[in-house]
């Protein structure tokens, strides 16, 4: 008997979403100053949360954890530093690739922004009524932007939201 992997139920949830919840509260910020930037991924071996059979109370954990994590770097950012911007990234169609960046270099961060070539693009979502965190009953003071990016290359195109929080 062959069972249907698409058709397969996600096991382990909650144990999952524990591992990777005592994930992020492992990340530990300010090791590599002297680079441009510093950043975290999603660990690995949580790939699960891409899945679509992973409930959505259990993405919204993560997203709240995410979160939670730019709040804790932002607050124990040490204030020697010239220049330093924490900011999250979630990225609506594929949480696995979600990341926290920490800016060191002022420059780097302004050029950041801007992603307007034939291979990727960025516009920002301008209607205030759309708001990730609103829509998943997310509570932050962090800051909030949208962007819609499109990705493509010679027989793909991609195109997905990616929102952004912290010191924006």
């Amino acid at each position: 008997m062959e069972i249907n992997s698409t058709r397969k139920k996600q096991r382990g949830q909650k144990r999952k979403l524990g591992a990777l919840l005592k994930y992020i509260d492992e990340f530990e910020a300010y090791k590599n100053i002297d680079e441009k930037y510093e950043h975290f991924h999603v660990p690995c071996s949580c790939d699960f949360i891409n899945s679509k059979k992973t409930s959505s109370k259990v993405k919204t954990a993560f997203c709240k954890k995410w979160l939670k994590a730019t709040e804790r770097f932002i607050k124990r950012k040490p204030s020697k530093l010239p220049f330093c911007k924490v900011v999250s990234l979630i990225s609506i169609h594929d949480l696995w690739g979600s990341q926290i960046k920490i800016f060191y270099d002022e420059d780097y961060y302004n050029t950041f922004w801007d992603r307007k070539t034939p291979e990727q693009l960025w516009e920002q979502i301008t209607d205030k009524n759309l708001s990730f965190i609103r829509e998943r009953g997310i509570t932050t003071h962090l800051t909030e932007i949208g962007y819609r990016e499109t990705l493509k290359d010679e027989d793909y195109t991609y195109k997905g939201v990616l929102w952004f929080y912290g010191e924006l």
